[in-house]
């Protein structure tokens, strides 16, 4: 219970809960705030304009380069990322309608997975360091990972490919399968040299070249041994290639600095040059002429679920800065 030592006080409270009555009631009249301008619908769904800028500053980092992008380039990236997001939304509107959910244990086992990728604690320090909000970037995975579920269950699970046709492709594209002399490497990458020389002592010493990479290396490649798979000669950098090219199967290589750091190679093993029997290549067939017939089958998939969709576009639509739009059906 509050005690007033004088009217003063009492009078002053009551003037202060007055004002606070008035800003109150103030607010409460308001008029809400306008409604944000839609840059398409999807079946009554809205895109809002800045869903679709954002998407597009996305799009523009990704395309950057020394000259500004002309007014031809800069529309047809405009529709290009309005056609992404109106497919978006078409396909999370049939995952609604199939009932379609992602488990949490899913999208967290999807996020271990993602974390093995980094090292030294960096996934986390990603977040906490204030770069990307870790629930508005798991809710971004999440939507991901049902797209994927979806696509998996409309197009990929009913794909199939035989052993004719994979060899009627097989003789078909036989160049594609004629191989050049590659190098399969493994590497570790230190931060300074004097840590890249003590980590070759000890690999020099007998140590697994795995098991260091996993402890040691800053590459993202070091949670599987270092291992980054094969490469064909004139594909790395000239100070790397030279030091790759000329080592036997099994020997490692000096320190070799690079841009990313000081590098340790090993190479594990080397594939001679030249054509290959079906036999050899007969899951890279497989595994190609599926992607092939996914990709066929995702665009016929997908453009009768916009056939059948009723989309509203209001043009034009707005640059990095916006726009004004009229609208067109």
């Amino acid at each position: 219970m509050i005690v007033f030592s004088n009217r003063t006080a009492l009078l002053g409270t009551l003037s202060w809960m007055i004002l606070l009555s008035f800003l109150a009631a103030c607010e409460s009249e308001k008029a809400p705030p306008p409604p944000e301008p839609v840059v398409a619908t999807v079946n009554g769904e809205p895109i809002s304009q800045g869903e679709f800028e954002k998407a597009l500053a996305m799009e523009m980092d990704l395309v950057k380069r020394e000259a500004p992008l002309d007014a031809d380039e800069m529309n047809r990236l405009k529709e290009a990322v309005l056609d992404s997001l109106v497919r978006e939304r078409i396909m999370l509107q049939r995952a609604r309608d199939l009932s379609l959910t992602v488990p949490e244990e899913e999208v967290n086992a999807r996020i271990e997975e993602i974390r093995k990728d980094y090292n030294h604690n960096r996934f986390d320090e990603m977040f906490k360091s204030g770069q990307v909000d870790f629930l508005e970037w798991k809710n971004a995975l999440r939507k991901r990972i049902l797209l994927e579920n979806l696509v998996a269950r409309e197009v990929n699970e009913k794909i199939l490919v035989t052993d004719r046709e994979a060899r009627t492709h097989f003789n078909a594209n036989r160049r594609a399968y004629v191989t050049k002399r590659r190098a399969h490497i493994a590497q570790i990458v230190l931060p300074d040299r004097k840590r890249a020389e003590a980590v070759l002592k000890r690999l020099k010493a007998g140590e697994d070249f795995g098991k260091v990479a996993r402890q040691v290396s800053i590459s993202p490649e070091a949670a599987r041994g270092g291992d980054l798979g094969f490469f064909e000669r004139g594909v790395m950098p000239e100070a790397i290639d030279r030091e790759v090219s000329s080592l036997p199967v099994g020997k490692l290589s000096q320190v070799v600095q690079s841009p990313y750091g000081f590098h340790i190679f090993k190479v594990l093993e080397r594939e001679k040059s030249g054509g290959r029997k079906f036999s050899d290549v007969k899951e890279r067939v497989i595994v190609e002429l599926r992607k092939q017939k996914e990709s066929e089958a995702y665009k016929g998939w997908i453009d009768e679920l916009k056939s059948k969709a009723a989309i509203r576009i209001n043009r034009p639509l707005p640059g990095p800065r916006g726009a004004d739009r009229t609208e067109t059906p």
